[in-house]
């Protein structure tokens, strides 16, 4: 557990890594995006493409697998995972993960998890077109019933779940499209009377009230999500500067500096923001092989839209324990309400943003976590 002074570390995962149903229909019997990973090439000379996890391409729905990474994880002292976690009126994806996987490991009481529902309308992206619309699978659509319909799902199955993770003795929860999920259910108002229908719901299964997390890449909403009684915000990633070289990638120096420029604009909202750190990004692997680099704009936006977007160089675990030591110094100054750290990610391998082992670093990166925060 945390000391006093030390931030809460939270990992997000990405639960992509084993042969599910849909996936089954869509591409193929036993096909996952392994097969994208395998497939990735360098675009430049020192591009380092593919990635090459060193425990190999296992299926992260066995329990026995998730004992390893769990013991991994809080050996190096990461308190929480983060799982993605989709829904779409209903339809599940890549729960096996979690459910088959995590929840079964002997071991899972050696570290929390909480959800984040990536309520992100779901496409093919496996490689994404480029130029052309995505065939898109299934869309997100929010409302009351359905928003009740989740808490049901998920008390059921997570909320009583001992090791589920609480913030302030509450459930937490976040979103990654919030302004989306306030929009779709009526307004910040309706959104909050939701929320207060949904703690009554909790408690008459005598469980806590949630913590509402929203997402955010800007201060511009975090107003309305504090009209919507969201409790705190957070953000995925970062990975984005204004220095874009010729070549077509961005500095992780540059990209620290990013970072530090975004905590300190949530740190003047209204609502709590616990820093979130990225290890990298480079999301080729999900990209048309035979489309030239640097990629070219989209013909019909006229932008560099994901994945087909710039990438980041010269990340090293030096550069991201640094970045880690000042996310806690961030944590502790500014964010006294919510001492917490956000990782991107454990395990995001086609966005080349994880912590496992990878045949370059080894173990590197978990070790620079646990020497910047760790106890």
């Amino acid at each position: 557990m945390p000391s006093a002074q030390r931030p809460e570390v939270v990992a997000i995962t990405c639960p992509l890594w084993h042969p599910y149903d849909h996936m089954n229909a869509w591409h193929g019997e036993g096909w996952c995006e392994y097969e994208l990973l395998k497939a990735a090439q360098p675009r430049f000379p020192g591009h380092a493409q593919p990635l090459e996890p060193t425990w190999g391409l296992y299926d992260e729905s066995d329990p026995a697998w998730q004992a390893r990474e769990i013991d991994l994880a809080a050996d190096h002292g990461i308190d929480v995972f983060l799982v993605d976690w989709y829904w779409y009126s209903g339809v599940r994806l890549m729960e096996e993960t979690l459910e088959r996987g995590f929840l079964r490991a002997p071991n899972r009481g050696r570290i929390k998890f909480a959800l984040m529902w990536a309520n992100h309308h779901w496409a093919d992206y496996f490689p994404a077109p480029f130029g052309k619309p995505w065939n898109s699978w299934l869309p997100i659509r929010h409302n009351r019933a359905d928003a009740l319909r989740v808490i049901d799902y998920c008390a059921e199955h997570y909320f009583t779940q001992p090791n589920y993770w609480r913030v302030d003795g509450r459930l937490f929860l976040s979103l990654f499209a919030p302004k989306l999920f306030i929009d779709q259910v009526g307004g910040p108002a309706a959104c909050r009377e939701l929320f207060a229908a949904i703690d009554r719901r909790l408690a008459q299964r005598g469980l806590p009230p949630m913590h509402w997390q929203g997402m955010l890449a800007a201060p511009d909403h975090a107003g309305l999500l504090a009209d919507a009684g969201f409790a705190s915000t957070g953000n995925y990633n970062i990975v984005s500067t204004p220095k874009v070289s010729d070549n077509f990638t961005m500095q992780y120096d540059d990209l620290i500096e990013q970072h530090q420029a975004y905590w300190h604009a949530m740190a003047q909202t209204s609502l709590p923001n616990p820093p979130i750190v990225t290890m990298g990004w480079d999301v080729t692997a999900r990209c048309d092989p035979s489309l030239s680099w640097p990629f070219p704009p989209d013909p019909r936006t006229g932008r560099h839209d994901y994945p087909y977007c710039p990438i980041v160089v010269g990340n090293t675990p030096d550069k991201f324990r640094r970045l880690c030591e000042l996310a806690r110094k961030q944590a502790q100054e500014h964010q006294p309400r919510f001492n917490a750290v956000f990782i991107n990610s454990w395990n995001e391998w086609t966005e080349s943003s994880y912590l496992l082992p990878e045949k370059r670093t080894g173990l590197a990166y978990v070790e620079a976590v646990k020497a910047a925060l760790g106890d």
